[in-house]
């Protein structure tokens, strides 16, 4: 399945049909809040490929076996966001499948009885195993700390280097078998090797030391891969009051994309920090309607890369934009809620260059990765596009900021995850991406990094504003 297929949900026309709609969705998931009063309608219309009619039967059962999965996830791990499962004793990650209906525990040791009683009483059709990890997360964590100097990573030292390598990523392994770590030539702030300068077996070489040096600086299993430092991924005309997905521009910068509306009394909506810089008017892309101000989050805006915009009309909806980003495909959903992320969850990217894009999967959570400008995200997640890249991809350039959600009630509305700040799995362009793409870019990326949206609302102290 790719973006042609259409599982996007529909357009809520009319405020009849969005008050249908929060009838469909029921309770709220974590996070609702509710939506300012004033207006949500906009004069958009349905485009008719994206009916009812052509809503995929297997991708909404799918949807629905994974909300079902994620809330078991959600009682099995209190409730802890990705990196907070730390503080679980013993527990290393936990992996869903919402195509096989199962749960795969990996825990250092017995898991708690209280976790025991939860699998011993599972849903009728839910299946679930534990499997024993040679490191806890929090084993994982304290390794991790020690490749850490002042919260960023390290230079890496090691034989026939004149300057240290340099650390690109970090991640847990999700079987715990040890830390997974990225590395490339320190080419300085912006400067990333396109292809590797090394031959097959001097890179496996220099890999092999540069294992010998993490496995001693960490004193666990280290797993080593060259991953050239990520490129931060820097709709057409929206209106107010502001949704989610939209394309934006400011004096200094081509496009970029609106994140999630939130609130803390005033109401913002999100965008990226380092690369869609902050202090700055932005616009809409199309028509160049004044949207608003952004500026930096004190304390936050690196580590989460997150700018908060503020619009002039003090209003933001809780909607955000799908379907492709040129005028073929003009519509939007409901957000309901917020979620926490599992390693196996389906995911939605929802870019302002290259439109939703779906069939994206979970594939590691917890990642420390590094942007190409030298700025350190501790906490990350990284999920790739299943479907192959000739057809369909994850991100593009363009798709900064731009929101990271879950299908929720039979697709009719979208369960927010996460804001896209980098990439990985760099490709050319496929031909379908290059037809609709708002600016054209010659490359496009099979996997994208994302900050999860727990860590954003509660690093800034925000509220997630949801539709009605």
């Amino acid at each position: 399945m790719n973006r042609s297929t259409a599982i996007r949900g529909i357009w809520l026309i009319s405020s009849a049909m969005m008050v249908a709609a929060a009838t469909i969705a029921g309770t709220p998931t974590a996070g609702a809040a509710p939506q300012p009063a004033g207006p949500t309608a906009k004069p958009f219309t349905l485009a008719p490929s994206m009916g009812m009619d052509k809503l995929d039967p297997q991708a909404i059962a799918r949807s629905n076996r994974q909300q079902l999965l994620d809330k078991i996830a959600g009682q099995i791990t209190d409730g802890l966001s990705e990196s907070a499962r730390a503080k679980i004793p013993g527990f290393t990650e936990i992996v869903v499948s919402p195509d096989k209906n199962h749960i795969r525990l990996y825990w250092k040791g017995a898991p708690p009885q209280r976790v025991r009683d939860i699998l011993a009483h599972l849903p009728a059709g839910v299946t679930a195993d534990v499997v024993s990890a040679r490191y806890s997360k929090a084993e994982l964590h304290a390794a991790r700390n020690k490749l850490l100097r002042g919260g960023k990573p390290m230079g890496l030292h090691v034989a026939s280097t004149a300057t240290p390598l340099r650390i690109t990523s970090i991640a847990p392994a999700v079987d715990g078998s040890g830390l997974e770590i990225g590395y490339d030539e320190d080419r300085g702030v912006q400067k990333r090797d396109l292809v590797d300068p090394l031959s097959s077996q001097a890179r496996k070489d220099r890999s092999s030391k540069v294992k010998a040096a993490t496995d001693h600086l960490t004193g666990i299993n280290t797993k080593i891969s060259y991953q050239p430092l990520s490129k931060d991924l820097s709709r057409q005309s929206d209106s107010s009051p502001w949704y989610g997905g939209s394309a934006i521009k400011s004096p200094t910068t081509a496009i970029c994309t609106t994140g999630f509306p939130v609130t803390n009394g005033s109401s913002y909506m999100l965008t990226v920090a380092d690369h869609c810089v902050g202090d700055q008017p932005w616009s809409t892309w199309g028509a160049g309607t004044q949207i608003g101000q952004s500026f930096p989050v004190p304390n936050t805006s690196i580590p989460d890369d997150t700018d908060l915009l503020y619009p002039t009309s003090h209003a933001v909806g809780g909607y955000l934009f799908d379907g492709l980003p040129d005028l073929s495909s003009i519509y939007a959903k409901p957000l309901i809620g917020w979620q926490h992320n599992n390693v196996g969850d389906y995911v939605c990217t929802d870019g302002a260059n290259s439109g939703v894009h779906c069939n994206v999967q979970i594939q590691q959570t917890d990642i420390g990765v590094t942007g190409s400008n030298g700025n350190y995200r501790p906490i990350t997640d990284l999920a790739t596009q299943i479907t192959p890249w000739t057809q369909d991809i994850a991100a593009q350039d363009g798709d900064s900021g731009g929101p990271v959600f879950a299908g929720a009630n039979n697709w009719t509305a979208d369960e927010a995850r996460g804001t896209i700040t980098a990439n990985k799995y760099q490709i050319d362009c496929p031909s379908t991406e290059q037809q609709h793409s708002l600016v054209k870019t010659a490359y496009c990326y099979g996997g994208t990094y994302y900050v999860p949206i727990y860590q954003i609302l509660s690093d800034d102290k925000l509220t997630l504003v949801t539709g009605s």
